[in-house]
Formats: C-alpha cells, structure tokens, sequence
C-alpha cells in the first residue's frame, strides 16, 4: 500500500503543506486524497516573495489534478491566505472540492457573536491608530503587523487587501461545500475521507476568550463612536513635531507612550488573530498527525482542558515561535517515549531574519529532537521546493 505523504514547501515565512492520504476504495482499490494547508508568506522582508507561489502551485496542481479534496485555511493571516489568489493573478489557478474556513471568517460572524465583536474592534481601533502612525514615521515592524493583521493594507502592497484574498479562498470550493468550522462544527458529509478520520481540536466556537484584558473593552455606542471617528477623512494625521506652545519634552514622551500601548494592542490582535487557527488532528492506518496552525497558549490550554491525545507527527504551530508550543503539556503531546514504539515526526515552516525570536531555536525547536522525534524544517529546501515526510501504510 502506498504511504501517506506530509509534503511542506518553502515558501519563506508562512505555510504551505499538501498532505497526501491513500485511501482503500469500498471496490478494494487504492485512491488518493489531497489535503491542502494554507499557502501565503508574509509581506515583508526576504520572507515575502510572491514570485514563488507560482511554481508552488503549479506542483501543487500537477500533483493533485488541479483540484485538491479538501482545502483548509487555518486563519485569517497574510502569510496563511495570500499564495493561492497570487498564483492565480500569475496564471496558476487551483481548484478544491470542499473548503474548511475558520469560523470566525464567515461574513456575518461578528454579528451573531457581539463579544466577539466588541473585544476586536476595540482592538481594530488601535489597528487604525497604529496605520496613521506609520504615516508620519516609518516603523517596518508595525507596518508588517497592520498589514498582517487588517484589511487596511496600503496603496501599493499588491493593491489588495487581506479579505480579497480571503474572498477568493471562499470560492475555490462549490457554494455548498465551503464550511466556517471551530471545533464543534458537524463535519459528518463535509470533508472527502472515507478511511482516514478527521477531528477539529480548536478553535473555539466563540473566539472573544482569544482577546485579552488589556485592550479597552467598549460598549456599542463607544465601539460606533471610535469607528466613525477613525473612518472621517479630516481624522487627523498624528504630528511629528509639538505644536507651538507644547513642551517638546512633554510632547515627545506622550507620543512615544502611545506607540508603546499601540505596538501592545497590535501584538493582542495578532495574538488573537493566531488563536483563531483551525487545528486538525488525523488518523489513519494508527498514526495520528496533528496540524496546528498558528495556534498559541490561549488555545493550546483550551485543547487540553478538551483533551489532547500523543501525536506521531506535529506541524509546529506559529513557525516554531516560543509562543506556539505549550511546554506544560508538551509531554502529554509528544511522551518522552512512543506509547506504541511508532517513529515520530514535526515539521516547523519557517524563515530567519523575520522575526527576532522565530523561530525559537533554543527552546521551541530544541523540544523536537531526538530520540523524541525526527524534526523537518523547510529552511533545509530550496525556495519553492519541498521536503517529505512519509507513514507506512
């Protein structure tokens, strides 16, 4: 029988991962399924290059027909979304058969979850503060989170924006075979497996516990007035230099506090925003892979509180970051020994230069090694190229 196949490209910084699943037909013959990750890359530095999402997509098509089963956007991040629109502009097109969305990016979310809404667009608020920061001083850092995290992309970042690429993932399945899934979506009918069986750990159906306290946390009419003020085109672009009659020392001190709590909001959103990701766990033939997205603490502590089970293959959530594995469980995850002598395996898709502390390799990455388990790392590819990862069926 043929192995399932983890297939993890190098695509910079963000996720790309094609997992292919043999499955015995009811006529006793052999068919495969093809699981689709993401695919995007962050809009910054030598992480980003959207050059590269044409040949990704093409092998990627080749591969699977030019459709693929089943197609999963873990969240609404840049570096998780923007690969199949911009292979698409590029001549590259690939189709899906059902699409797995997360929940919170279905078009009416917020407003059937008011919680939810309130606490993000407290937190949007900030987000639309920071973009006017940046356009009186340059700031790389907060202007690669502003566009990570928000449809306030500027004029000349591909001229589009985050929900255009979202948009386009929303189409690539049939109307009725596109779902906005948490972890207690019904997915019985929705997903293409008949061998292999499929289970969601994450996220949560109401996502306004990914939020945390220290953002303000308005009320509606507060939540209405901050938008209409932030949306007015005489809002006023933030100064650079006091006013007359200002103590600069004063002046300059304020400005440099409002930076800090804005930079902290942008870190609460982006956080939140990870918490959001889909997290899959699959069986098949006895091994158990998880996918975790960019999963953090917050979700991470929900899953156990739900309950984990030992994996024999984990794609690193968010890069390999400190923030994207719970050490608490880690053990409960991924035992010291394999409780059935099973090899194991985890992949980090990753990039350096980024990100100061991503990935964490002396003490995320530094958890996956042996004798625990084998760790993959697409920085040992070429850009564009793939490695694999294989289970014996």
């Amino acid at each position: 029988m043929s192995d399932l196949v983890v297939r993890a490209y190098n695509v910079g910084f963000g996720d790309a991962i094609l997992v292919s699943v043999p499955e015995r037909t009811s006529r006793g013959k052999e068919k495969t399924r093809h699981l689709l990750f993401d695919v995007g890359n962050l809009l910054a530095g030598d992480g980003n290059d959207d050059a590269v999402f044409t040949g990704v997509v093409q092998d990627i098509a080749d591969r699977t027909g030019g459709t693929v089963d089943l197609y999963v956007m873990t969240h609404e991040h840049l570096d998780h979304v923007q690969g199949l629109l911009a292979a698409r502009r590029a001549g590259v097109d690939l189709a899906a058969k059902h699409a797995w969305l997360t929940g919170s990016a279905h078009p009416d979310y917020y407003t059937t979850h008011p919680d939810a809404k309130l606490k993000k667009r407290s937190l949007e608020l900030a987000l639309e503060d920071a973009h006017r920061i940046v356009q009186t001083a340059p700031d790389p850092w907060l202007e690669m989170m502003i566009r990570n995290n928000s449809t306030l992309l500027p004029p000349g970042a591909l001229g589009l924006k985050t929900s255009d690429y979202v948009d386009h993932l929303r189409k690539i399945a049939p109307p009725d075979q596109t779902h906005y899934v948490d972890r207690t979506t019904d997915l019985a009918g929705k997903h293409p497996f008949s061998e292999a069986t499929v289970r969601l750990l994450a996220p949560e159906e109401d996502t306004s516990s990914y939020y945390g306290r220290g953002g303000p946390t308005l009320t509606v009419a507060e939540a209405d007035a901050g938008a209409a003020a932030a949306t007015a085109s005489e809002a006023p672009v933030g100064l650079s230099v006091p006013p007359v009659g200002v103590d600069p020392g004063a002046f300059f001190d304020l400005q440099a506090a409002r930076r800090r709590n804005t930079r902290r909001q942008i870190m609460e959103i982006d956080q939140a925003n990870n918490n959001t990701s889909v997290v899959l766990e699959l069986e098949w033939r006895g091994w158990r892979l998880l996918f975790a997205g960019d999963a953090e603490l917050k979700s991470w502590k929900t899953m156990h509180a739900n309950g984990l089970e030992p994996a024999h293959f984990v794609k690193i959530s968010h890069h390999g970051s400190h923030n994207g594995t719970y050490d608490d469980l880690f053990d409960e995850l991924m035992p010291q020994q394999s409780p059935d002598g099973r090899e194991r395996h985890a992949l980090v898709s990753t990039h350096d230069g980024d990100w100061d502390s991503v990935p964490d390799a002396d003490g995320t990455l530094s958890l996956y090694r042996p004798p625990r388990c084998t760790l993959h790392d697409t920085r040992t590819v070429a850009r564009g190229a793939s490695l694999e990862i294989r289970f014996a069926g």
